[in-house]
């Protein structure tokens, strides 16, 4: 749990920090910029095989399972980017935040496809 708190923080801090950097990288560049959205779609893509590993101890997921992390991931990126531009809550209170909707998607993979568990720190009955 610490891992995910201290990922979460660091990108964060890295959006808060490169604000315009983190705005051309999540929403596409100026335009329609092949190579920035490749980048882009590569690092979700990277982001979600890392919390599959962490959450069920492996990379590849099943298609409900992947799509529910990227899901968050999206999340993630549309929350971040209103937070850097409107900056009402702390970054404690965002990170807060964000790791707690984490285990919301991880509950709900689990609710459609039990074969994906959420990991003990997630679930809700412990």
């Amino acid at each position: 749990m610490d891992r995910v708190h201290r990922t979460i923080d660091g990108y964060l801090r890295y959006a808060e920090h490169n604000q315009a950097a983190y705005r051309t990288i999540v929403s596409g560049g100026v335009g329609f910029d092949t190579e920035v959205h490749a980048i882009r779609d590569g690092v979700r893509e990277a982001i979600v095989a890392t919390i599959a590993e962490g959450a069920y101890g492996r990379r590849t997921v099943a298609p409900l399972a992947r799509m529910g992390l990227l899901a968050w991931v999206c999340g993630v990126e549309g929350a971040t980017l209103d937070w850097i531009g409107r900056p009402e809550l702390s970054r404690d209170t965002m990170r807060e935040l964000l790791v707690k909707t984490l285990g919301g998607a991880l509950r709900a993979i689990e609710e459609l496809d039990p074969a994906y568990p959420a990991p003990a720190p997630a679930r809700r009955d412990g």
